[in-house]
């Protein structure tokens, strides 16, 4: 009895050794896990501040194209009332200006006649 008590004890003892070894190697993987955690956390902390960086630089270019935009619209606008207006002008200006030519170019037809019909 004695031989087979000595026995369990050294098979007990075998196995809590094993047993302790397993745990160390688990708490080492443990703790090679939490850095390599911690690590990826760092680096996601990383890279999104580099997205909302990013994302902040990114608005800042669409907020000076839109008023790049803006402000080009509304020269375009103001240069197409201007042109409607002298449109408009020319409407009113241009069959004077045709009246007036008529008149003057029959007013010198009247007196070169008779100059152009002597010779």
């Amino acid at each position: 009895m004695d031989q087979q008590a000595e026995k369990q004890r050294a098979d007990l003892a075998r196995e809590l050794e094993e047993l302790g070894e397993r745990l160390e190697e688990a708490g080492g993987a443990t703790a090679a896990q939490i850095e390599l955690n911690k690590k990826r956390e760092a680096e996601l902390s990383k890279l999104r501040r580099d997205l909302e960086e990013s994302n902040i630089q990114h608005e800042s270019v669409l907020a000076n194209l839109r008023k790049k935009h803006n402000d080009a619209v509304a020269e375009m606008s103001e240069q197409i009332d201007q042109l409607n207006k002298m449109k408009a002008k020319s409407v009113f200006v241009f069959p004077k200006i045709k009246q007036t030519n008529k008149k003057k170019k029959d007013n010198l037809q009247t007196l070169w006649r008779p100059v152009i019909l002597a010779n």
